[in-house]
C-alpha cells in the first residue's frame, strides 16, 4: 500500500479487510501454505497490490489457527471485545 491520499489508504484497508474476511470465512483450519495461496488469488482477483511475505505467512498462521484478522481499529467489527494484552502473551521489552 504505497499511495499516500488518507482517502485512498483506507479504501485499501477496507478492501484488503474484506479479502482477509472472505479467506478466513472459506479456509479456516486450512494449512498456512494453503491460506498462504488463497490469500494470493484473492488479492488478485480484488485487484490489490502484493503485501509482505511476512505479513501473509502471520496472516495466513492466524487464519489457520482460527483467528480473526483485523487490520486497524477502524475495521474491528461491532461488540468486538477490546481487553488490554494479556501480559503472559505480550510482554513488554
Amino acid at each position: 500500500m504505497t499511495e499516500t491520499h488518507p482517502e485512498s489508504l483506507l479504501d485499501l484497508q477496507h478492501r484488503l479487510q474484506g479479502v482477509v474476511t472472505a479467506t478466513t470465512a472459506t479456509h479456516r483450519g486450512a494449512r498456512p501454505v494453503d491460506v498462504v495461496a488463497a490469500l494470493q488469488r484473492a488479492l488478485v482477483a480484488a485487484h490489490l497490490p502484493d503485501q509482505p511475505p511476512s505479513w501473509m505467512r502471520a496472516s495466513a498462521s492466524e487464519i489457520s489457527a482460527g483467528r480473526r484478522v483485523v487490520l486497524g481499529t477502524a475495521e474491528a467489527p461491532e461488540g468486538l471485545d477490546r481487553a488490554a494484552p494479556d501480559p503472559d502473551v505480550h510482554a513488554a521489552g
